[in-house]
Parts: C-alpha cells; structure tokens; sequence
C-alpha cells in the first residue's frame, strides 16, 4: 500500500491542550490559541479541550495521590477523550501538550476509535526529563542515551522540584516504553530542523516528523518599516535560563541604553547586577511590547536554552528590527548571521558587547538587517504561510493514519 494517497478535506479538528498553570497565556498556550483561531478563519469547525495543571492544587490528599499514581495513565483521561471523539468525529485531534493530567492515554483513546492524531513537539519533553536540555544553565543532552536517572538527583525539571522531577521522568519513562508514542500519534511537528534532528537522534521516527515554525500576524499594517531608534530591547522572562546576566556584564561597556520588558524571578538580582543605562519596564501588554521594539534599534535574546522557537524574535523580523541572538539550537535557522541579524556565543559577554556595537556603530546595516529580517517574516512566518504547512500536514497524517489502517 506504499503508492496508496488517501485524499480527505479536514474539516473537523480537536485541539487538546494541558495548561501548565490556570488556564495562563505561555507560548505553548499562545501557539495552540493562535492556531485555532487561524483554521477557523479558514472555514473549520474546531473544538478545543484544555486541562490546566492547577485542578491538581485544587485536589485533597487522596485526589492528589491518586493523580500521582496515574501520571503515566489516566483512564479519566482516556474515557473523557475517548467520548468527546465518538461524539464530535474530528479528522484530526491535534495534541500541544498533555503534561501532566491528560497523560498518554490519550492518544490510545484516538487511536481505538480509529482518529487522526498530531503532536506539536514544543519542548524536548519525549527525549528529556527536563524538557528544556539544560543542567545549571548550560546546554546538556546526556539523556539522549536514554538512562534518564540522572535527572533525578540533578532535579533537571525547571525550578530543581523534586516532585515535579519524578513526575516528569516518569512521564518520560511512559512515553519511551510507547516507542515515544509512535505507535499511536500520525504526525509530529517540529518547530525547527534543528529540534527534528535532535528528536531524530533521541530515536522518534524521522518520517513522522514534520516541520512547521510558529507564525504570528503582521504587526505592519502599512507594511512600513520606521527607522530604528537609539536604544536596544530585551523582551522576555527574567530567570537565569534567559541569559540575563551576561547581558548586563556586556552593558557595562556599553553607552547606548538598554530597554528590559518583562518580570521573573531573577528581577530584583539582574536589576542590581544592571548599569544606570538599563531601563526596566516590567510587564507589558503584547501590543506595548510590539510598539518598543518597533521603537529601538535591534532586540537582544541572549538566552543560554535551545529554545523552541523564541516569539520575541520574530516579533523584531516582523517589525523590522534585526535580532542580536545567542548561537543555540535553532537561532541559526531563524536569524541569519550577517544577513537578518547577528550571533554572538551564549553566556560569552565579550562577544555580546562586540556585536552589539557593531549594530550600534552601522546604522545603515542595522537597517539593512532589519528589512531582511522583515522579507524572511513575510516570506515564511505569515498566518497563511504557517496555514498551508499545517493543512499540508494534516493531510499527510490522514494518508499516513488510512494506509496504516489499510495495512
């Protein structure tokens, strides 16, 4: 059946998510609302099905132990899933996250009643305990060999939680036990070649794995580039994982000011480590933060993680801004050195404040780079561009599902 093309208009599309905290806005939260929204824009009936991590702080001793005991299967988990499938008969359940409450067993349920399934691949989650491939703010990829354990006494889940840790290597365990759901999901999406390529190594099927960066609407209306100010910006959470203090040891040699949008919890130090030039702005509204980095020359994403795909960076490309970026995961396949932006070495504050006083010094490069950066958003990162790779996609995981089905 190799030659075998099924052709089905996806019409119907489950899109299941597990919030991390209350129902709050995050990137993966973002990413899943803005994809839902664009398929109903183009005419698709979609039916969203959200859990959020804080029910577990709502249960007592016994609920929360019993929740404890069935991370790696929820049969809740399963009936609840299995039911909104026989009743909406979607074409596809599309799948962002079901860390920790929904648990695989959701993907059995879809499978048994014989659905489509996609998963976005946000995080390194299914190759690593910790998710993030980090170990005291330093890149680490040493569960790749599949011994996770170690995670365990480093406490590798974000935050060093130790019952979040096991939680996490237990849904690890589950999952790599299930050849990393392969058996049950159609199609996977990668946000970048770079994260394909690591999940490729860490032993999920290349064939199944399809790549689809993150896309954001065109902040242009007039489709104008404004000329760049006099200032750089950093838009983000401030904890050590986003590279915050190598950015300030960089400013201390730096006379142009610097912009910081954002809180966390490593504020109140980086605010002590930060020269008289760094402003901070705190938290703003999407629509705030757009319009500073439309004001200021470039944006600065020093973080020391992979990253998934980092938001604020193509909010710059869009806008016009070029991107000044750590040369981590898939950096390089987002902002091209010398062409959209630049790289520096992550944690290296030399290198950080060398380029940044390039930019600062060649204002007709900066500017040059900022419209580059602006073709490339048009080019790749608008929502019909991201449409047509996704129905791509989903087209894809039905010929796959109805071969395998057929087989």
């Amino acid at each position: 059946m190799a030659g075998t093309k099924v052709i089905v208009w996806v019409v119907r599309i489950l899109i299941i998510h597990n919030h991390y905290g209350r129902y709050a806005t995050g990137g993966e939260a973002n990413v899943m609302e803005a994809e839902a929204r664009l398929l109903e824009e183009h005419g698709h009936t979609v039916m969203k099905y959200e859990r959020t991590n804080a029910e577990f702080d709502d249960l007592g001793i016994a609920g929360k132990f019993r929740a404890l005991r069935q991370v790696s299967w929820s049969e809740d988990s399963y009936r609840a899933v299995k039911k909104i499938i026989y009743d909406f008969k979607p074409h596809i359940m599309h799948v962002h996250n079901y860390w920790f409450l929904l648990t695989p067993s959701i993907f059995a349920a879809a499978k048994d009643l014989g659905a489509t399934t996609v998963m976005t691949l946000h995080n390194y989650r299914l190759i690593c305990p910790g998710g993030q491939f980090l170990y005291k703010n330093r890149p680490c990829e040493l569960c790749l060999d599949g011994k996770p354990w170690r995670a365990l006494w480093r406490r590798c889940y974000p935050g060093g939680s130790m019952i979040k840790t096991i939680l996490s290597l237990r849904l690890y365990l589950a999952s790599r036990k299930r050849k990393f759901l392969s058996p049950w999901v159609d199609a996977y999406i990668s946000l970048s070649s770079f994260a394909k390529s690591k999940h490729v190594e860490g032993g999920l099927p290349r064939e199944k794995i399809h790549i689809k960066p993150n896309f954001m609407e065109d902040p242009l209306q007039d489709r104008e580039v404004s000329p760049c100010g006099e200032n750089a910006v950093f838009v983000g959470r401030i904890s050590p994982e986003k590279g915050l203090k190598s950015l300030m040891k960089a400013w201390q040699g730096i006379k142009q000011p610097l912009t910081v949008v954002g809180d966390g919890p490593e504020l109140q130090e980086i605010k002590r480590l930060a020269p008289k030039n760094v402003e901070f702005l705190g938290e703003k509204s999407r629509a705030e933060a757009l319009q500073i980095i439309k004001d200021a020359a470039f944006l600065v994403f020093p973080s020391v993680l992979y990253e998934g795909f980092g938001l604020a960076v193509l909010e710059a490309m869009a806008l016009g801004r070029p991107v000044l970026a750590s040369d981590l995961g898939p950096r390089r396949e987002i902002v091209r050195h010398g062409e959209t932006g630049l790289l520096f070495r992550a944690g290296d504050p030399k290198d950080l404040r060398e380029k940044a006083l390039r930019l600062f010094s060649d204002r007709e490069l900066c500017v040059k780079m900022g419209k580059a950066g602006r073709k490339q958003y048009l080019e790749k990162y608008t929502p019909e561009a991201n449409y047509q790779t996704l129905m791509g996609i989903y087209q894809k995981a039905i010929n796959s599902s109805k071969i395998s089905g057929m087989s």
